[in-house]
């Protein structure tokens, strides 16, 4: 088998001929309807509730959500169908702003947000979410734990809000788009931070990771619930909800309330994206190339889903460009001292997002051998217990020496995960 794996804005080829290859691929529909049409078509019959363009009548000030440069979502073929529809509902173009939903990621460059939107009408208003601004944020109330919930205050002050995402598996909130598009994609830095450290279970001592924190988990994991619960304080009048088809092009699309479409959307993700396979002695997996490789904090997130599928003392070939770097320095402290134990019992201290992210880093390459081709450098990857390797030839050459004809899991598309029961997972 030649596999093609995504890496960057390119791909790397590798001879698997002489493996025997276990595609990790979804059950999802290939070749789907142009993204566009499906779009059209879900703006078009509602599962609940008035079509947008009735929604829209009368209302002078719309704010759109959107995902930001490190999510997909498809927005130069996905606004001009809501521009269509605003239009012809009379709400004027300067009546329009479109806020990118970066949550505490930093924004992009004029030229790197164009290309993420696309054209856009003039006259029409594009903001990045900035969750450090304490200026743009309005109070929309407390959750019963009596944290304040601060929003960008062009979705709380608008008279229609609309929210665009992509619906997939997330390793901590069970699922990403739907209600992270409201929290924390526009919320505060604050209580965005709080919500992570629910994934730091403090019942326990020494304290460890949720065990709900997972994958596909909803009911029972504290930083989902916590998410809806602060989306409902300023929920978005229609949502409109994708999920991406085998060749990562959208494939089915809903539009309506959010505690409709987004429970639908799960169910679309469980059928397409979770598998039955493994466990495996050796893994390849892409991080599906960019935006989502663009740096390590984006790109473990594939590696996180293919370790669901290794045996203990697997060797995973993790391929991922990573041309940004590591994605923040909030990682670097955790870095003196990157055992799990040790990372957890800093965390429990006080709470740092990224810390996080090294400490599931950490926890897979403590159970498995990830060997790595990209960019990073490679003091780094040995920090993190990764193996850098110049090319995926030289690993393939080597598993065949090693064992011909042995069975080699290969996830080179969008991430699947195991058929498991809901709150299990295996970092």
């Amino acid at each position: 088998m030649i596999v093609r794996l995504p890496y960057g804005t390119g791909a790397l080829v590798g001879d698997l001929r002489g493996l025997r290859c276990f595609p990790l691929s979804p059950a999802a529909p290939r070749h789907p309807s142009p993204a566009r049409q499906v779009v059209a078509e879900a703006l078009e019959r509602p599962l609940a509730g008035p079509p947008l363009e009735v929604m829209a009548k009368g209302r002078r000030r719309v704010t759109i959500l959107v995902p930001d440069a490190t999510r997909r979502g498809f927005l130069p073929e996905v606004l001009p169908e809501l521009m269509a529809r605003l239009a012809a509902a009379g709400v004027p173009e300067e009546g329009i702003a479109v806020l990118v939903a970066c949550g505490t990621h930093p924004p992009v460059s004029a030229a790197q947000c164009a290309a993420l939107l696309g054209p856009l009408p003039a006259r029409v208003r594009v903001a990045q979410h900035d969750s450090r601004d304490d200026a743009s944020l309005v109070s929309v109330g407390r959750l019963a734990s009596g944290l304040e919930i601060r929003l960008n205050r062009l979705v709380v002050e608008c008279d229609l809000a609309i929210s665009v995402s992509l619906v997939q598996h997330h390793y901590l909130a069970g699922f990403g788009g739907g209600p992270k598009m409201v929290f924390p994609g526009v919320a505060g830095y604050r209580e965005i931070q709080r919500n992570h450290a629910r994934v730091i279970d403090l019942s326990t001592f020494p304290p460890r990771r949720h065990p709900a924190c997972e994958p596909g988990v909803r009911e029972g994991n504290p930083v989902a619930e916590e998410i809806a619960a602060a989306a409902a304080l300023r929920p978005v009048d229609l949502a409109l909800v994708m999920v991406v088809g085998g060749d990562e092009r959208p494939a089915w699309a809903a539009s309506g309330p959010l505690e409709a479409v987004f429970p639908a959307a799960c169910g679309v993700v469980r059928e397409w994206y979770e598998v039955e396979a493994g466990p495996f002695r050796r893994l390849v997996v892409s991080a599906s190339g960019a935006p989502v490789d663009d740096t390590l904090i984006q790109a473990h997130k594939a590696l996180d889903a293919a370790c669901r599928f290794a045996e203990a003392g697997a060797e995973v070939l993790f391929v991922a460009a990573c041309g940004a770097g590591a994605g923040s320095p909030d990682m670097e402290p955790f870095l003196a001292d990157p055992r799990p134990e040790a990372i957890t019992a800093r965390l429990a201290q006080e709470y740092v997002q990224y810390g996080h992210t090294t400490l599931r880093i950490v926890e897979k390459t403590a159970r498995v051998h990830v060997l790595a081709r990209t960019e990073l450098d490679s003091e780094l990857l040995q920090r993190l217990g990764m193996r850098p390797v110049a090319d995926v030839e030289g690993v393939f050459e080597r598993w065949r020496e090693e064992e011909a004809g042995a069975v080699v899991g290969v996830m080179a598309g969008p991430a699947v995960f195991p058929k498991v029961p809901a709150g299990w997972g295996t970092p």
